[in-house]
């Protein structure tokens, strides 16, 4: 392959690491309009994933490659088998390659000490696909048209995988049309740089991210075209955008989006509020120096998959308000059970909550230390949801400002469940929600335990 200087670029700053080795950007969004190379730096990103970083403990690296449409995936499947037949060296490297319908694919031969062969699989994404694959490596293509469940299905697939990379390329995505919040989100975090890890490139005219001056870009500048199009001149002759311009009379925004990019972020009034949260009045809710009282309750919060896990409580501030306390989130779900037997003391004996379908990877090991808690049913989960809403609206949750917690709740958006109610849901993948159904449900779980009649024991599961 030969690839341009700007695709050179692309990869290049993909296949940056940190001082520790890892991948600088944990997920890495390109921008660029239609037909200017985009499919050959994602052949050279999926070859050298394959070839040239394998896993340092030695396990099967995994690579799942995934487009919107089943036609898409399997052009960007053949244009990587393309490659690999006509290079010898590489095809001495392969076990096989799978050609059957919806099972594209190639496995590598076992290096020594292997159990099983790298692998790169291609799919096309539903709300289901992706499940049941560990993924070290996650290409979304045509991102404008990754919807928030596709993207959790694939994105969870990575919970318990060191140093993952997850790479977005598309266009702007139409208002209306596209469902794009993740493509969005990730490009907010690029362009404000405030995702620790992301990376984001695009190729746009000047001002075209400002929706002031966004909207006097002329679709006929000839310098906004080749501020656009990296490939303007190489791949891509100049007569074609010319013809493409004279017949865009009828859609000139069709222009600007396809052919320029452009895409202003959206002025603060237009900003989307993912959930009925304020989240202002939460930030004013804070109380740095408020501390749990004697009666407290704990509430565990699993991320899908059981990658990670967050532990939450709350207690009575005053005779009107709930406080809540984010206590400890981590990596895998090992050390649960054991924290939670030692908080359950350090807090008087506190009563835990969690819902046992999102708990299920820890129920067993509750048992085995002799851990009760009190289920949470589907009703009672949205009752939960609903009521911490309209407490910290009504500034009847405090907190001691987290910074976790509150960002957790800023990106967490909702669903519907139970009878007619609601409950947390990621509006991106990236940004964990553990934080914002823990503290929920703490704060159920201490009104629950406040409306049992005196003496009474509550209800719970679990072995002595």
């Amino acid at each position: 392959m030969t690839l341009d200087p700007w695709q050179e670029y692309v990869l290049s700053a993909l296949m940056e690491t940190d001082a520790g080795g890892d991948w600088a950007a944990s997920e890495f969004g390109l921008l660029v309009s239609r037909q200017n190379g985009k499919g050959e730096i994602l052949t050279g990103y999926d070859l050298t994933h394959l070839f040239l970083f394998p896993r340092h403990d030695n396990h099967r690296k995994t690579i799942l490659h995934s487009a919107h449409e089943v036609k898409t995936a399997i052009d960007a499947f053949e244009r990587l088998q393309g490659v690999i037949e006509n290079v010898p060296r590489l095809m001495s490297r392969v076990e096989r390659i799978y050609t059957a319908n919806g099972k594209e694919g190639i496995l590598l031969r076992r290096r020594p000490g292997q159990l099983q062969g790298d692998r790169i699989r291609f799919i096309a994404r539903t709300k289901k696909s992706g499940r049941g694959f560990a993924a070290d490596i996650l290409v979304n293509d045509e991102a404008q048209e990754l919807s928030l469940q596709a993207n959790n299905a694939l994105s969870y697939t990575q919970s318990q995988i060191d140093n993952p990379q997850v790479f977005f390329t598309g266009t702007v995505p139409e208002e209306g049309v596209n469902e794009s919040e993740v493509w969005e989100g990730l490009r907010d975090r690029g362009r404000n740089g405030k995702g620790e890890h992301t990376g984001w490139m695009e190729w746009t005219p000047e001002g075209s991210r400002d929706p002031d001056i966004a909207d006097t870009i002329e679709p006929g500048d000839r310098e906004a075209w080749m501020k656009s199009n990296p490939s303007l001149g190489v791949r891509m002759p100049l007569s074609n955008i010319e013809d493409q311009y004279e017949r865009s009379g009828t859609d000139p925004d069709g222009f600007l989006r396809e052919r320029l990019s452009v895409w202003p972020d959206r002025r603060p009034d237009q900003i989307k509020h993912l959930s009925d949260l304020d989240t202002k009045r939460w930030r004013d809710n804070a109380i740095p120096d408020a501390r749990l009282g004697d009666v407290c309750v704990i509430a565990l919060a699993l991320g899908r998959g059981g990658g990670f896990a967050t532990i939450a409580a709350a207690s009575r501030f005053d005779d009107q308000s709930i406080f809540v306390e984010h206590e400890k989130t981590e990596r895998g779900t090992v050390w649960v059970a054991q924290y939670l037997k030692e908080l359950k003391e350090r807090l008087n004996d506190a009563l835990i909550v969690l819902d046992p379908k999102n708990a299920s990877p820890v129920l067993v090991d509750l048992q085995l230390l002799g851990i009760k808690y009190l289920p949470m049913n589907m009703d009672e989960i949205a009752a939960a949801h609903s009521g911490f809403i309209e407490g910290s609206n009504n500034g009847m949750i405090v907190h001691r400002g987290q910074e976790e917690v509150s960002r957790s709740l800023e990106y967490a958006t909702t669903r519907p469940i139970g009878r007619a109610g609601f409950t947390w849901e990621p509006s991106d993948a990236s940004k964990p929600i553990s934080q914002a159904q823990a503290v929920t449900w703490a704060a159920w779980g201490l009104r629950k335990f406040e409306a049992l009649p005196p003496k009474s024991k509550p209800i719970v599961r679990g072995y002595a």
